[in-house]
């Protein structure tokens, strides 16, 4: 198809012909091979347009990359090519942040210096279109750099005179699987965004994604983010159940097990700091019990 689409507008260029996307001149597509091509736009014509988009896929992320880590991310997220240097380094601890603002004119590297000045590392930032995009955090900060996401929209809001709506995902811990939760994650923003929340978290939307019409391996996506670290330890797992089918009562939980009241707590502590999600809290036991009784289909 490559060879076939040259032949047809003799000055496509490939993103490799340049280190810079020109967004202007240029209308961007994907092909079946995950390559990205450019065709002048002066080239084309309506109906030639809409033909592409039948045959290629838009590319949407209209702003290029600006750090060599945001060429990298784009190779892994939008190419499904994993660079040496972030295989070598084992990144294991990442997640997206989707953000979503309202005012399409803003200048998108303003808004990355914003960004930049309210994380505690230079935060690759890729954007999805005009107005949606995602923030990449790498967690090799340390714990004290606990990044308020309530304060970030204040700030922004502030500084920019904008809504601006930010969707947490969860921790990944293996750089093969980022391109299928980033789109995963780009759903479930799109899923859970008339729910008028400024800042959700994963753990927050689990209840609205179970009411929406996903399919099985949407369902295992949202188990297996959750239970990752835990999902062999069915002891474990069945302890946790019982805690939560007992309105969270330790010692009525502790009775139903056949178990010591220390042994059941020790258990749902294991649970917490192995998921890092807190089942005694509402949102935490809601989210957790969904996925429970869900992977039973199975």
């Amino acid at each position: 198809m490559f060879t076939q689409l040259q032949s047809m507008f003799p000055n496509l260029i490939t993103i490799t012909d340049s280190t810079t996307m020109d967004t202007v001149s240029y209308q961007w597509y994907v092909t079946s091979n995950n390559e990205i091509i450019g065709v002048p736009k002066e080239e084309l014509t309506k109906r030639e347009r809409e033909l592409l988009e039948i045959l290629l896929t838009p590319y949407k992320a209209n702003q290029p990359p600006t750090t060599d880590r945001e060429k990298m991310w784009m190779d892994v997220l939008f190419h499904h090519e994993f660079p040496k240097q972030m295989l070598k380094e084992k990144l294991n601890n990442f997640h997206f942040v989707y953000f979503s603002i309202s005012d399409e004119t803003i200048d998108p590297e303003s808004f990355r210096e914003a960004i930049h000045g309210l994380f505690p590392a230079k935060t690759p930032i890729l954007w999805e279109n005009n107005h949606e995009g995602v923030i990449i955090q790498e967690e090799t900060q340390d714990s004290e750099d606990f990044i308020s996401y309530s304060e970030i929209i204040e700030v922004l809001t502030t500084d920019f005179y904008m809504n601006i709506k930010l969707f947490i995902g969860p921790t990944i811990k293996n750089i093969k699987q980022a391109p299928e939760f980033y789109h995963w994650i780009k759903k479930c923003y799109h899923l859970t965004t008339n729910h008028n929340h400024d800042v959700m978290h994963y753990i927050e939307a689990i209840p609205y994604l179970f009411l929406q019409d996903i399919n099985d391996k949407e369902q295992k996506i949202i188990i297996e983010s959750l239970l990752n670290n835990v999902k062999e330890d069915e002891e474990l797992l069945k302890t946790v159940q019982v805690f939560l089918e007992s309105n969270s009562n330790t010692t009525l939980a502790a009775k139903k097990m056949y178990m010591h009241r220390n042994s059941l707590q020790y258990r749902v502590d294991k649970f917490i700091e192995k998921t890092g999600i807190d089942v005694k809290q509402f949102e935490g036991a809601i989210a957790i019990y969904l996925c429970l009784i869900m992977r039973t289909k199975w």
